[in-house]
């Protein structure tokens, strides 16, 4: 038979008390229950934890280190109920967010202040790179979420399009298509024209 979370809590309450009235009064509980209590986990632990007499009240050698690791129980308790609460709010804890670096450098510096502001118990894990791995470390596990653009293929990933990128043509003042609002792909056709390498 295994003590109960409550007989640790009694048990650490009457250790830094040495006192059934106050260690009742600091656990919200009747001095009688509490007694009761401490007298049924020596029992289960087949040890006396505490001498007692009318006007005092003692640990014993086995009480101090009964109290000692009953405090290490009850913080591995709370610690087990933190990390189980990061997981009931739907932005805490760890997001590994893997993002192209021809978004990072512009998005991240305006958008990480305000996710920190809003949701402070977020821990963004960043991993900036090309599509291709990115998305071989999505499939792999290691990443939870990808920022890139939806032309990649993502396989069966859930995708969510959150803003529009539209694409540019800088020509030389005096080009022929320097006085369009617009141009077309076709339009390119026989020009030079400077990109970034396969891959971005």
């Amino acid at each position: 038979m295994r003590p109960t979370l409550r007989q640790l809590e009694y048990l650490v309450a009457l250790a830094d008390t040495l006192s059934f009235r106050r260690a009742a009064e600091a656990s919200f509980v009747s001095q009688p229950g509490l007694s009761a209590q401490i007298k049924e986990l020596e029992k289960t632990l087949g040890v006396s934890l505490f001498e007692r007499n009318r006007r005092t009240v003692l640990e014993t050698p086995a009480g101090k280190e009964a109290s000692r690791r009953a405090r290490e129980v009850l913080a591995a308790v709370d610690d087990l109920v933190d990390a189980a609460s990061l997981h009931r709010a739907p932005l805490a804890g760890d997001l590994r967010l893997g993002v192209i670096p021809t978004v990072a450098p512009y998005l991240l510096p305006r958008a990480l202040p305000m996710v920190r502001k809003k949701h402070p118990d977020l821990r963004l894990l960043i991993a900036e790179d090309q599509t291709p791995r990115l998305v071989a470390r999505l499939a792999a596990g290691e990443l939870d979420v990808l920022l890139l653009a939806l032309e990649a293929d993502l396989g069966d990933s859930e995708t969510l399009p959150i803003f529009r990128d539209p694409f540019v043509l800088a020509v030389p003042t005096g080009h022929p298509l320097a006085a369009r609002k617009r141009a077309r792909e076709d339009d390119l056709t026989g020009e030079t024209v400077l990109l970034l390498e396969d891959g971005h």
